[in-house]
């Protein structure tokens, strides 16, 4: 028996990712379904840059108690001067808002500095 998923659901497609984090830069995120789960709980995002000098990324992001979680590894998550390096981002948001946060962590910082983590918010727009 197939059922409709809750009104709340968020819907596959196109998301504008908008955001605090960038100041050169937008993204958008394409939601499809998890393979092989194809469950209402699971969505594969598919994050693309709208600028050429930044790097894909994708990852599954799952359903629980109203809040989706994504977490995800960015090569060039942190912007040093003249290079970037990786990052591990935790997307949360919610299922009704689609308004979330996003909690950057690295392992070491910019200069060969000390790990660190950055926290920023964002909300998604359908496109």
């Amino acid at each position: 028996m197939v059922t409709a998923p809750p009104a709340s659901a968020m819907r596959l497609g196109n998301y504008d990712l908008l955001t605090n984090r960038y100041d050169r830069a937008s993204w958008m995120w394409y939601l499809s379904f998890c393979v092989p789960e194809k469950s209402a709980d699971c969505a594969k995002v598919s994050a693309r840059p709208r600028l050429k000098f930044y790097e894909y990324y994708e990852n599954k992001a799952y359903l629980k108690d109203g809040r989706w979680t994504l977490v995800v590894d960015v090569p060039d998550g942190l912007r040093c001067p003249g290079y970037n390096l990786p990052t591990r981002e935790t997307y949360v948001w919610d299922d009704a808002t689609l308004a979330g946060t996003i909690d950057s962590r690295y392992d070491v910082g910019c200069f060969n500095g000390p790990p660190g983590t950055q926290f920023w918010t964002f909300a998604l727009r359908r496109l």
